[in-house]
């Protein structure tokens, strides 16, 4: 009886583990600009699938930098990142990332945030969710022009 609990009870963790949605990662990885800015776009696909729910983004920049953030631009169509799926590993993530984004003018989402150089900082995005309504639905975060180099590395949660 006590075997028959104890499995009962590890089946029901593990299949209650991915209850809230299955977490996934994107980054630019180190973008060398010269007198030029970066946009990077985390945006959901035309079906709009999942809800995206923000969870953190990390942003790098080698010299001091201006990071401003938007969200519901015109939809991004270049450049395609990749999505990495986070432990434990999900399904394929239904959305899509731009890493080099030529996302529109979208609705400011706070002031502009100054950076210093070299000092990785985290941002807390828990709170902004991206609903299941397409391609418009998107949050971007840019970095004002500079020379140097600049990272952004966004993580989130997927949930249907």
């Amino acid at each position: 009886m006590k075997r028959v609990f104890c499995a009962a009870l590890i089946a029901a963790c593990l299949m209650g583990q991915n209850a809230g949605g299955f977490r996934y990662s994107a980054t630019t990885g180190n973008v060398s600009l010269s007198g030029a800015g970066t946009s990077f776009t985390v945006q959901q696909p035309q079906s709009g699938a999942a809800s995206v729910n923000l969870e953190a983004a990390v942003v790098y920049c080698s010299v001091a930098c201006t990071l401003t953030q938007a969200q519901n631009g015109t939809a991004a169509t270049a450049t395609a990142g990749t999505v990495n799926p986070l432990l434990p590993f999900g399904p394929a993530s239904n959305t899509t990332v731009w890493t080099a984004s030529n996302v529109g003018t979208g609705t400011p989402a706070g002031g502009a945030l100054v950076l210093q150089a070299g000092i990785p900082v985290t941002l807390i995005m828990s709170g902004i969710t991206l609903p299941k309504t397409g391609t418009a639905t998107n949050y971007t975060f840019t970095i004002s022009s500079i020379t140097g180099t600049a990272n952004i590395t966004v993580y989130w949660k997927e949930t249907p």
